[in-house]
């Protein structure tokens, strides 16, 4: 068995990285959509329609990290998708 010390770069457990991806895409949508509203917001003089692109964004990066971590589990690696 390997010493956890001596690992500087032990592995996360599967569920602490699935919920960090279902975070880190959900965030990601938010921003990336909350600005985009927020910018069709300013150029349309409205105030409705950055909370529904930040609610697409949410739902959307929910749908993603679902379809990343589905594919994942079809029997490639994280390495491997990286090193392609």
């Amino acid at each position: 068995m390997e010493n956890p010390d001596l690992n500087p770069n032990p592995k996360p457990t599967t569920k602490r990285a699935s919920a960090r991806e279902y975070v880190n895409y959900v965030v990601g949508g938010l921003i990336a959509w909350g600005l985009i509203g927020w910018g069709l917001d300013l150029l349309l003089d409205t105030r409705w329609i950055v909370f529904l692109s930040a609610l697409i964004g949410a739902t959307a990066g929910w749908f993603l990290a679902r379809h990343h971590l589905r594919h994942r589990r079809r029997g490639l690696s994280a390495s491997h998708e990286i090193d392609q």
